[in-house]
Formats: C-alpha cells, sequence, structure tokens
C-alpha cells in the first residue's frame, strides 16, 4: 500500500499541516519572530548555509523557551515556598 495515498495519510495529514501552519502564525504575530524571520530569509537570500542558519534559528527559539520555562518553574517554587 503506498504511504501517501492511503487511510495512514489520511489520519494525520491535516492536523500535522494545521500544527506547522498554526507555528508559523505564532512566529508571525510577534514583532521578534518576523524580525527573526526576515533575517533568516535575508541571510538564505546572500547564498549562506541555509540548514546552518536554520539550525542557529531553532535553537535561538528553543533558549527562549527553556528560559520561560525556568522562569515559570522558579515562579512556582516562590509560590510554593510562601505558602
Amino acid at each position: 500500500m503506498d504511504l501517501f495515498n492511503g487511510p495512514v495519510m489520511k489520519n494525520w495529514f491535516t492536523p500535522v499541516a494545521l500544527l506547522g501552519l498554526s507555528g508559523l502564525g505564532l512566529l508571525m504575530a510577534s514583532e521578534r519572530g518576523r524580525r527573526q524571520v526576515r533575517a533568516f530569509i535575508d541571510r538564505v537570500g546572500r547564498h549562506a548555509d541555509p540548514l546552518g542558519e536554520f539550525h542557529n534559528f531553532l535553537d535561538s527559539q528553543l533558549q527562549v523557551i527553556q528560559d520561560t520555562l525556568d522562569d515559570l518553574a522558579e515562579a512556582m517554587k516562590e509560590e510554593e515556598q510562601e505558602a
């Protein structure tokens, strides 16, 4: 059975596509995200290493997420200690 024409493809393609589009929408919702996307596109346009730049972009986004989670965990610890 062909993977792209069978029932397996129908079960996961739409949710994955929607998740990807919503992720792009969230990225473009902030000025910082738009600046980073513009900078990434400019670097790719100047024949930079697109995969390396994309990797760096994802690393920076993951670091922002990790920092936010660390801040949230610290706030929860402080709240728990006060209670």
